[in-house]
């Protein structure tokens, strides 16, 4: 990893993107991704606030994804906790404060809107993430490591990720008994599962050719 101002201002403004997708799903009636259904689960039913939940999450899927990729461990492993934890800080905060109005009672189409915007957020964010090559958010790790397993693109590993993280959405689901709510899936769980990887594989190449624009 290169350490430069440009890219570390790129990398920070990447990882408030992808507060910012949890933010929005979490104000719409349509659900949420896969991951943030099964945290939305462990987080309402502990309960333990994001902060918390995502560094936990961090420090046990980062060594696994280091594992699978047959990566090095060094200091860097450690890493990813602290970007969990202020992703999740982001998001506590924006709840807590309103700045991201509640549209679930509003028209539908303003919740179908905020999806959009979540999946396009969240592509653009992680693909600034992966071009500044400093460390990834451990879920994201996670389906690099897919992707290095299957030999795919990074896009096609997110998909892969989303598919496991329903799976646990639903196991976390009927351990809190939540089958009321659908185990916090929706529709905007499956879109988002199967529309953020073809997006993220889509706008890489122009969004990296802009970067690099930006960076010399």
């Amino acid at each position: 990893m290169r350490f430069t101002l440009k890219k570390t201002i790129l990398y920070v403004g990447g990882l408030l993107l992808l507060g910012l997708t949890v933010s929005l799903m979490l104000r719409t009636n349509l659900g949420m991704s896969s991951w943030d259904a099964c945290f939305k689960n462990l987080h309402d039913g502990i309960p333990l606030d994001y902060r918390y939940l995502n560094s936990i999450a961090a420090g046990i899927l980062t060594p696994l994804a280091y594992l699978a990729q047959k990566k090095k461990f060094t200091a860097w492993v450690l890493f990813p906790v602290g970007i969990s934890f202020f992703i999740g800080a982001e998001i506590d905060l924006i709840i807590a404060y309103g700045v991201i109005p509640d549209i679930a009672a509003a028209p539908w189409y303003w919740n179908w809107i905020y999806l959009a915007a979540a999946v396009a957020l969240c592509a653009v964010g992680l693909n600034v993430i992966a071009w500044c090559r400093y460390p990834m958010p451990a879920l994201d790790e996670l389906c690099l490591a897919l992707a290095a397993i299957f030999k795919v693109s990074h896009g096609r590993g997110k998909l892969y990720g989303e598919i496991l993280a329903l799976l646990l959405a639903v196991t976390t689901g009927l351990a809190f008994g939540y089958a009321d709510v659908r185990f916090n899936i929706g529709l905007a769980t499956l879109v988002f599962a199967f529309a953020i990887g073809p997006v993220i594989d889509l706008i890489r190449k122009p969004l990296r050719r802009m970067l690099e624009a930006i960076a010399s």
